[in-house]
């Protein structure tokens, strides 16, 4: 479903695509939900925001933090499986027309059961 409203959120959570500055509102679809998953997973993993983690918002808008969130860097530790990264990665696409809308981001490898698991055999 695609909407036509600009919608709401704290900058943190809201895809790139919320801050082009256009004559029309941006439209708004569930892949808005996607990223704001994909930041909620990283935090979630890490401790801390994919981008701007320390700012505020008005230091977030005023220096188009989002808008030049083009690619997500994981940190070392803690240690994260590759499923779990890929899972963000795929959240976190930059280009709206690239990111896994929801029902594609629910068939996630990562979010079967058992995955990034070892067995322990």
């Amino acid at each position: 479903m695609e909407l036509t409203s600009q919608g709401a959120g704290t900058y943190w959570y809201l895809p790139p695509e919320c801050f082009v500055v256009s004559k029309e509102p941006p439209k708004i679809s569930s892949k808005v939900d996607v990223w704001s998953i994909g930041v909620i997973f990283y935090q979630m993993l890490y401790g801390k925001k994919p981008f701007g983690h320390n700012m505020s918002q008005t230091a977030i808008l005023e220096n188009h933090t989002i808008l030049k969130a083009t690619e997500v860097e994981f940190p070392p530790k803690p240690s994260v499986s590759n499923e779990a990264k890929n899972f963000v990665r795929r959240c976190l696409e930059y280009n709206k027309d690239s990111r896994a809308d929801v029902f594609a981001i629910a068939e996630d490898l990562y979010l079967k059961p058992g995955a990034g698991k070892k067995s322990s055999t």
